[in-house]
This record gives C-alpha cells, sequence and structure tokens, in this order.
C-alpha cells in the first residue's frame, strides 16, 4: 500500500498529522471577505426554492433523494449554476464577479439549509406532529384516542381536525395553506419546533468549534466531501479545463438522461446499470437468507468512493458482506428461533458509531482538557485568537445547549433519570457522524434505527417506561430515525472550507447558525404549502408524506398493547459492536498494513450501502490499480476523472429531474 494510505489508516488511532494534499493548502494571503452581504442574499434567496425543490423531488415524487448522501446534489448544482454565471462575469463584467470565498459561502449555507428539510429531519417531524390527531379519527381502530392521544403535550402536536382534513386531503389550490386558521394552528408548533432544533443546532455548532482545531490543523483530517466544491470554485477553472473531467461527465450524464428517455419512450433503449440484484439468483438455503442484495453501477458512488482512503472503501464492501453471513448462519443454525431480531444487525452497527464517538473523545482528551484551560482564563498550550468565537463562550453554549436539550426532553415527557442518556448518546452519535464525514468522506452514514429512541426501549424494555418517555421516543423520531442529513458535519466542512479560502469564521458562524433558522422556516413552509396543495395522502404524493407518521405512531401502539421486555442480548450485540469497533482501531494502530476500518464497520449495514456496496468495490479497486500502477502522480492525474463523475451525475442528473418536475415526465432515479 502506498505510504500516504499507510500514514492515513492510523488517524483514528494515533494523533500523527498527514500533510494535506496539494489541492488543500490555504493560500497564504489576508482573510478574504467571503461572508459578504451579496453571498448571503444569494443563499437566502435559494433557500426556499431548493427547499420546495427538495419537497418535490424527494416526497411528491420520490425521486433522487439528494439528501440521502453526505454531498446534497442539489445543493452541487446550484454551485455549479453559480460557477457558470461567474465566469460569464470574469469574461464580461469581473467587477461583479464573486470570490471564491463567496462562492463557498453560499455553499456552505444553503447546505445548512438544505440539511432542515431533508429525509430524516424536518419531513419527518412534520409527519409525525400532524398524524397521532387526524388517524385516531380517521381510522378508530387503530386506538390511538384510547392508548396514548390525550397524553401527547398539546403544544407539541397540531390536533385540529379541521386544520388536518386539507392538510392531508389537500385543497387543490396553491393559496390552500394561506388561510389564517391554518397558519394559526401551525404557528404554535412550528416555532417551538424550530426553536428547538435552533438549540441544537446552537449546542453542536459550539461542538464543532471546540473540535475544530484538533481535526482541521492538529490531526489534519482530509475532509473528502469538500474536494469537488473546493476545486469547482477555484478561480484558474482548473478542474474544468481538464478532459479526463468532461469525459466523465459525458459519461455520468449520458446514462441518466438516456434512462430518463427509456422510462418515458420504451422503444428507445435504456442502460442498465440498476437493474441487478444477486439475490434473484441465489433460491437455496440457507443462502437466500442474505435477503435483498442490488449489484447497481452509481457513477456518483464510484467518483466518491475513489476519495474515500483505500482500507474504508474496501472495508465498507467487505462488512456489507460480513452482516450478510451473520443472516446466513443465523438461518442456517436456526439462531433466530424465538428472537427474530438476532443476530441485532442495529445494535451491533449502534455500537460501532457509539465505539468512534467514544475513541474520537479519548483520542482528543488532552488537547480538550487544554481547551478546557483556554476556557477558564488560565494558561494553556492552545489558543482561541483564531477561532469563531472564544472557548468559554463555546463550552458555555454547549452546557447552556445542553440543559435546554434536557429540559425539553423533559418537558415533552422524558422521564428525569433517562434524559442524560438520551442526550448523551445523541451527541455521542453527532460528533461520530461529524467525525466520519471529516475524515473519511463516508458518501452516506444513516443508521437506520439505531438512535437513542430506539437503544434504551431495546435494553431497558418498554414496560419499564413510563408513558411521558415513549412519547417523547416517538416525537425525537424527527431527528433519530436515522441520520443521512445530520447538520453537524456541515458545520465542521464549512469551518474547514473557511480555512482553506481564507474565510471570516466569525461571521461564518452567526450566519451558519442564522441559516440553521431560516432553513427551518422554509421547511417548514414548504412541506405545508405542497401538502395543502396536493394533500400528504392523495395518491399524487409517491414519497413517505405519511409514512413517517406511522412509523412512530404504530410503533408507540405497539408498545401500549404489547411492550416488549428487555433483551440481555440486545445489551450484549450493542457491547460487542463497540468492542469489534475497539478491536479493529486498536489493529490499526498496531500494523499499517490492517486493512479492516471501525467506520466501515458502523456505516455497512446501512439502507444505503445495499446501494452502494457495488460501485464502492469498483472505486476501491480502481484506487488500488492506479496507486500501484503509478502511485501519487497517477492518482492525481485521474482524481479528476472521478470528480466528474460525481459532478456529472449530479448536474445532469438534477437538471433532467427539473425538468420532468416541470413537465410531468417520469424521471430516472439514479440514486434510492
Amino acid at each position: 500500500m502506498p505510504e500516504v494510505e499507510q500514514t492515513h489508516a492510523m488517524s483514528m488511532t494515533l494523533p500523527k498529522p498527514e500533510p494535506p494534499a496539494p489541492t488543500e493548502q490555504p493560500v497564504a494571503q489576508p482573510r478574504s471577505r467571503g461572508v459578504t452581504a451579496r453571498a448571503v442574499l444569494i443563499a437566502a434567496l435559494l433557500t426556499p426554492l431548493n427547499c420546495l425543490w427538495i419537497v418535490h423531488s424527494e416526497v411528491v415524487q420520490y425521486a433522487g433523494h439528494p439528501t440521502t448522501v453526505s454531498l446534497f446534489f442539489n445543493v452541487i448544482f446550484c454551485l455549479a449554476v453559480l460557477v457558470l454565471i461567474n465566469a460569464l462575469l470574469a469574461r464580461w463584467a469581473p467587477r461583479y464577479r464573486l470570490s471564491q470565498g463567496e462562492l463557498l459561502t453560499i455553499y456552505i449555507l444553503l447546505s445548512l439549509s438544505t440539511a432542515m428539510v431533508g429525509h430524516d429531519l424536518y419531513q419527518v417531524l412534520i409527519s409525525v406532529i400532524a398524524h397521532p390527531a387526524w388517524f385516531a379519527h380517521l381510522n378508530p381502530e387503530n386506538r390511538f384516542a384510547e392508548l396514548f392521544l390525550a397524553d401527547i403535550p398539546k403544544w407539541l402536536y397540531v390536533s385540529d381536525i379541521n386544520v388536518l382534513k386539507d392538510y392531508y386531503q389537500g385543497t387543490n389550490q396553491w393559496t390552500g395553506f394561506y388561510r389564517a386558521e391554518y397558519l394559526l394552528a401551525w404557528l404554535k408548533p412550528a416555532l417551538i419546533w424550530t426553536g428547538f432544533f435552533l438549540m441544537l443546532l446552537f449546542t453542536m455548532l459550539c461542538m464543532s468549534v471546540v473540535l475544530r482545531k484538533q481535526w482541521t490543523e492538529r490531526e489534519r483530517l482530509r475532509f473528502p466531501i469538500i474536494e469537488l466544491p473546493l476545486r469547482m470554485t477555484d478561480g484558474g477553472f482548473a478542474l474544468f479545463r481538464n478532459r479526463l473531467f468532461w469525459l466523465a461527465v459525458i459519461l455520468a450524464g449520458t446514462i441518466d438522461v438516456v434512462n430518463t428517455l427509456h422510462l418515458n419512450i420504451p422503444t428507445i433503449p435504456g442502460i442498465p446499470t440498476r437493474q441487478w440484484a444477486i439475490s434473484n439468483y441465489i433460491t437455496g438455503w440457507p443462502w437466500r437468507a442474505i435477503g435483498w442484495t442490488p449489484m447497481q453501477v452509481i457513477p456518483f458512488v464510484i467518483g466518491i468512493g475513489f476519495l474515500l482512503p483505500v482500507d474504508l472503501a474496501f472495508s465498507c464492501w467487505f462488512f456489507y458482506w460480513y452482516w450478510k453471513l451473520q443472516y446466513v448462519l443465523t438461518a442456517h443454525f436456526g439462531w433466530n428461533d424465538g428472537r427474530p431480531d438476532f443476530p441485532y444487525i442495529i445494535e451491533q452497527s449502534s455500537g460501532a458509531f457509539l465505539g468512534v464517538g467514544v475513541l474520537v473523545l479519548w483520542l482528543a482528551r488532552g488537547y480538550l482538557k487544554q481547551v478546557a484551560l483556554t476556557a477558564l482564563g488560565r494558561k494553556s498550550e492552545v489558543s482561541d485568537e483564531d477561532e469563531p468565537i472564544s472557548y468559554r463562550f463555546a463550552f458555555l453554549g454547549m452546557i447552556l445547549g445542553s440543559i435546554g436539550f434536557a429540559a425539553f426532553a423533559y418537558c415533552g415527557g422524558l422521564s428525569l433519570s433517562l434524559v442524560p442518556w438520551f442526550v448523551l448518546l445523541y451527541f455521542a452519535l453527532a460528533i461520530a457522524v461529524s467525525r466520519m464525514r471529516a475524515e473519511m468522506g463516508t458518501p452516506a452514514h444513516d443508521l437506520h434505527y439505531g438512535g437513542p429512541d430506539q437503544m434504551i426501549p431495546r435494553w431497558l424494555g418498554v414496560p419499564g417506561l413510563s408513558q411521558g418517555t415513549k412519547i417523547w421516543f416517538n416525537l425525537s423520531w424527527s431527528y433519530n430515525r436515522a441520520y443521512r442529513c445530520h447538520p453537524m458535519p456541515h458545520y465542521l466542512e464549512g469551518f474547514r472550507l473557511s480555512h482553506l479560502a481564507r474565510i471570516e469564521g466569525r461571521r461564518l458562524f452567526w450566519w451558519m447558525l442564522a441559516f440553521g433558522l431560516w432553513g427551518s422556516l422554509c421547511a417548514f413552509w414548504a412541506l405545508l404549502h405542497v401538502y395543502y396543495h396536493i394533500g400528504a395522502s392523495s395518491a399524487k404524493i409517491v414519497g413517505p408524506a405519511v409514512y413517517f407518521g406511522n412509523e412512530a405512531w404504530n410503533r408507540m401502539a405497539s408498545w401500549c398493547t404489547t411492550p416488549k421486555p428487555a433483551e440481555a442480548l440486545s445489551i450484549w450485540f450493542t457491547a460487542g459492536g463497540l468492542a469489534f469497533s475497539l478491536f479493529l482501531t486498536y489493529m490499526r494502530a498496531q500494523y499499517t498494513w490492517w486493512l479492516f476500518h471501525p467506520v466501515g464497520l458502523a456505516v455497512s449495514s446501512s439502507w444505503a450501502m445495499s446501494y452502494m456496496w457495488f460501485p464502492l468495490f469498483i472505486a476501491w479497486l480502481c484506487k488500488v490499480v492506479i496507486l500501484r500502477a503509478g502511485g501519487l502522480p497517477l492518482y492525481r492525474r485521474a482524481l479528476p476523472f472521478f470528480l466528474g463523475l460525481i459532478f456529472g451525475e449530479f448536474v445532469i442528473g438534477e437538471l433532467v429531474n427539473l425538468i420532468g418536475l416541470a413537465f410531468g415526465l417520469r424521471i430516472y432515479h439514479f440514486w434510492g
């Protein structure tokens, strides 16, 4: 393995810095004014349009799913349009040209606002808070009214049946939502939940400030996800002058265009990239226990996979089959007889995520001690002079934000004894997800059904939980169902980009927080605007407008009627996942040839990895061959091609998506 990969293999275990890639060297110049009024204004104007686009794409047509991967492709599309406009300005009106700092500021702010309307945040939230009252009224046989409806805090959901009728059935009018009774009914829960999420975002933003220097300057983590936007905004347009880049753009874009034409004009042959599934050809017992196993060629995943370290790309597809093997062995030996959750894959994955979070904090313990000394005004080796805010303010924000989070959960019904565990588990997972993105650039990190709202009932058993606790766990489904569009990684990537592009961090800090608020309000507006026009439960909605609420409150009903006791095996398998994660980390520290990465273990059991394992295998194979054939020089020459796969799929694919939305065409889903 090349030396660069060997060095990087130790970064999760030893604080040995790796030299940044040549493209990531910040220019030695005074800080630019990236956070300008026009950059903020452009991002602010694009936010409601993007929210509306996301809702139509992910909810109405259920096509594309841009917020279910680490690099939001709707944001890359917007950035590409701005870069094109900027190129025209550079030629015809250079005075008005946007700087790289301004373009990256727009990218950062737009990514944050997109996260709020994402598939694992507000899309789930609105479905959850609208669901119980309406379906208790519509389907009395579900016994929602009898079992728990009266116990849900009135200030956390919408209970007016007349208001919810048009929400679910639609008005067929663009102005359907803009009636005084509807606006007033949604105003209180919208403001309360927006305030809660703003507090949560502020807490994670303060955490990001504390971790920023350790990750970006001391350990020099790679932040692979920012490679494409960084190169796209380079003032010299070097990436766009590369022939390999355009070859890949044409290749990826052709697949999207041809397959969309095939869907609408069947006589045009399609390009088969997503039709295969290994499970269709495996019918013998116990091998068919592997379940659904797609084998797809997805260009943008190949491109992102090429940016990953070799060991992580290998671990992603290797551990995907590691989980499949567990299913086969379980079926063969009958271990799941009487234990339907065996082999407890969710618990093992959750433990692996927690292992990453624990390890990150343990490795940074010396640095965090110095940061704490600085915050207390004592002599320290770490200065906060170049930070967006002082460490004292950051620690105060973390403490007050965590207390606010805990208080909100307690007022929402969570038992006092469980409050600290719920808060700690959530933030541990947030740090783990952020570390995965910062160090490895994992293309997805969903951890479906592995949050504290799921793990605590499995560890302690449902019968021992209070009614309020069970209700809070289902209300928190909005930010614990999965972690694909988690905001915290975007904060750290934003700080990394500000360091590289010389953007002033203090102004960026406050605008990132402000766009959490703006993105939340726009998300509420876009979702309610569409639902009151079309109807959340109408046949025109293909996506999960109702399904997310079904998941939460049907689970609540089952907890009330058939409460599942604690399972010792659930605890043991979670501990086993954590221990295995730490073991893999230890082996990486001892042996540079060790290829098995704990992050690969954590992310490989997810929904996303079912689609990604084969493209990541292709990317891993390409990278190994290129590095062994020509080393780093050949890798650098080949990199634009793989960036072109990402760019072509995202930009041309999203252009096709927009055309399809505008003209009512069937759209080829290049992802999801």
